[in-house]
């Protein structure tokens, strides 16, 4: 142990925030993550005569996504309000990210919509943009014969990257025509808004839910799915960068370096000189004490509020300054 205390420079200090990725997957059989399919207009029986209608839970989360995300893309806008649904490209109406230089798209709302809800005690803080995939199976969770895979474009558009049809002929698949559907990064929302084609039997609006037409409709039951993405949580970190100059804390305390170093009594013979001094061996100009230890101490009497470990053993200098820099997450 060092027999005096330093100062740390505040210059030599930093505090920042840093993200940390994680990869996560969720099915069809997790906890928390819900689908539903939403329709439009969707009320319950019976209820017309309150205030027009009741929304039964389909038509309650259409009219909640197409609220909060794609008045501009509405058909319901469009036929009801052709005048106004331009208006609502504006990034004040809606909930949806926004970046001059990557599109993103909500031309495409219609009357169904597949919606995943992503718990956020597994995305965090958002999903991290690039890595979502949807898969989509049918007959099985573990049929990889049949699949839609759906991923996103690092702007919230998504694309499916096997369909068997596509929009236009266009290079991107996730453009303004190929895309079919959206996931809302910070939300942990997907929507699947394309109500076309995935192949020529099977269609987007199949995805999540049980077939329940005839048998020889099967090969539309794509109810098994799961969902891989990289969750991102913010975390803060410290950084402290200790001087020791050279010649500095150049002493020990260690009962091992003196003559003698235990019992309750002077061995005969001996003076308080040689209890005092260290061994001879250990006199040596070109001797130095080691350390494995940094303590911060908001005041000298007291007990160390942080104390850094160091992976091995440092030998103090009297020819050069040395520089520890340790990292605290907080």
């Amino acid at each position: 142990m060092a027999t005096k205390f330093g100062r740390i420079d505040s210059s030599e200090t930093s505090f920042e925030e840093q993200t940390f990725n994680k990869s996560q997957t969720l099915t069809s059989a997790s906890v928390g993550v819900n689908y539903v399919l939403g329709i439009k207009d969707q009320y319950l029986s019976g209820t017309a005569d309150i205030g027009g209608g009741l929304l039964t839970t389909s038509g309650s989360h259409w009219a909640s996504v197409h609220t909060m995300f794609y008045l501009s893309g509405s058909s319901k806008v469009a036929a009801e309000m052709p005048a106004d649904s331009e208006k609502f490209n504006n990034i004040y109406h809606n909930f949806n990210q926004y970046n001059d230089l990557k599109p993103f798209h909500t031309n495409k709302f219609y009357d169904s919509a597949s919606i995943f809800y992503i718990p956020q005690a597994t995305f965090g803080e958002r999903v991290k943009p690039g890595s979502f995939q949807l898969t989509a199976r049918t007959g099985s969770s573990s049929n990889t014969a049949q699949e839609i895979v759906i991923k996103d474009d690092n702007n919230g558009n998504l694309y499916s990257s096997n369909a068997e049809h596509s929009q236009s002929g266009e290079t991107s698949l996730s453009s303004s025509d190929n895309y079919i559907g959206n996931i809302f990064y910070d939300l942990g929302v997907v929507v699947l808004t394309e109500t076309a084609s995935w192949s020529g039997s099977v269609n987007y609006t199949d995805i999540g839910r049980p077939f329940s037409g005839s048998s020889e409709f099967k090969h539309r039951d794509y109810r098994f799915w799961d969902l891989r993405f990289n969750s991102t949580t913010p975390f803060f970190v410290s950084q402290y960068s200790i001087r020791i100059n050279a010649g500095e804390f150049n002493s020990t305390t260690n009962a091992s370096t003196k003559l003698y170093n235990g019992g309750d009594y002077i061995p005969s013979g001996s003076s308080l000189q040689d209890v005092a001094n260290i061994r001879n061996e250990l006199t040596a100009s070109g001797w130095s004490p080691y350390f494995n230890q940094i303590q911060l101490h908001r005041n000298q009497p007291e007990e160390p509020v942080l104390i850094a470990n160091l992976p091995r053993a440092v030998k103090t200098r009297s020819d050069i300054d040395l520089i520890i820099t340790f990292r605290v997450d907080h």
